[in-house]
């Protein structure tokens, strides 16, 4: 059975949409009064829609003007890498000391075949979600529900800030999806320190460069 979803969570889900696909680009201005006339609906639960994206940091709300799209500086994106980094390599080492491996790599080679295909259809907002899944399905295969609750709150943020940041660069996506493929040989063939260090390259040393990139500015 379908599940029906309230007014305002058929609008967060709108807003959000509107966001990924960068209708709203980084630093716009959602006026609550227009969005409400273009949906057809009152600005009340526009407002409720707009609070539940706050949380989730994708716009900073403003009681007087509506809410602005999240913009992201490089030591943002640096330190939810770390973040991410820091929960994928230790649940790759739950994983592992807890026989899970195989149903790991199963549901891995699922999600990079699909990030394969629209690597190659050139979908870029679809491959870099499935990007973002691939690290996701070795949360996920821990059982730890909460802690993949908290990784699923700030997934949207992330998300975002990769296609920010991957905008016109295809050889970084290539190299994303090269990486994918040799972390998924290393964890059918048991090596895992292999697996961990290749993590490592893929989040950690492109991260650092941006965090120094903010520092000369500063």
């Amino acid at each position: 059975m379908a599940t029906i979803l309230s007014v305002k969570e058929q609008t967060y889900q709108i807003i959000k949409e509107k966001i990924l696909n960068q209708e709203y680009p980084a630093g716009a201005r959602i006026n609550i009064n227009e969005l409400a006339e273009e949906l057809g609906i009152s600005n009340s639960p526009i407002r409720e829609a707009l609070s539940l994206l706050e949380q989730q940091g994708l716009v900073i709300s403003n009681r007087s003007s509506g809410a602005t799209v999240t913009t992201f500086t490089h030591r943002d994106q640096y330190e939810l890498s770390q973040m991410y980094l820091f929960w994928i390599v230790e649940s790759y080492r739950f994983c592992c000391e807890t026989n899970k491996l195989e149903k790991l790599i199963k549901r891995a080679e699922e999600v990079l075949e699909t990030q394969k295909i629209y690597f190659k259809s050139k979908d870029y907002k679809e491959c870099a979600y499935y990007a973002n899944l691939f690290e996701r399905c070795i949360i996920e295969t821990t059982g730890n529900k909460r802690m993949l609750a908290q990784y699923d709150s700030i997934f949207p943020v992330f998300f975002l800030g990769s296609i920010y940041f991957l905008e016109g660069k295809e050889e970084e996506r290539r190299l994303g999806l090269a990486q994918h493929e040799e972390i998924l040989a290393a964890m059918k063939a048991g090596r895992h320190s292999d697996v961990i260090e290749i993590f490592k390259k893929h989040y950690y040393k492109p991260m650092w460069d941006l965090r120094f990139q903010d520092d000369e500015t500063e």
